[in-house]
């Protein structure tokens, strides 16, 4: 298995610096083809980051965050539970996953309008499941009160059928 992500998300958007691990065996194959394509990420970023790394820098920044992360994610699945969502328990992530009934593209699409970011599980599905859901993110959620806010704006704008 080949893991990949970036350090927009986990760092900052302008770091724009990816990473990809991969098994052992296959890191001499690996190589040999990133050696033929341009890195477009310069040294001094590249030895940064290896230095906030290497001395644990990023490690706790990551702590940090998880712990941030935990305390929105709560408060918004509180909220949304409030409003009579149910919410699909997950080992970790920064989004959390509403199963619903009925049109889930129709129903992320209305929240899109009323200007909430909820895109519909069933948009991510490749092919077997037929599972319906909304997908939304916590990250940026600064309070209790503001995660029963949007709680309370999704569920009148998914209610709100045309």
């Amino acid at each position: 298995m080949i893991y990949a992500g970036t350090f927009s998300k986990s760092l900052f958007p302008a770091i724009r610096t990816g990473w990809i691990v991969v098994p052992a065996p296959h890191v001499a194959a690996f190589r040999q083809q990133a050696a033929l394509l341009p890195c477009t990420v310069p040294g001094l970023i590249q030895l940064t980051l290896a230095d906030f790394i290497s001395q644990g820098h990023f490690w706790r920044h990551l702590k940090n965050m998880r712990q941030h992360y935990a305390r929105r994610r709560e408060w918004l699945e509180t909220a949304l539970k409030k409003q009579g969502f149910a919410v699909v328990g997950q080992l970790g992530g920064i989004q959390l996953v509403m199963a619903v009934e009925g049109d889930d593209r129709e129903m992320a699409a209305r929240a899109n309008q009323a200007g909430l970011a909820v895109q519909a599980l069933s948009a991510w599905q490749l092919t077997g499941e037929n599972r319906r859901g909304l997908i939304a993110s916590f990250t940026n959620i600064t309070s209790a009160q503001k995660a029963e806010q949007l709680a309370e704006k999704l569920r009148r704008a998914i209610q709100n059928a045309p």
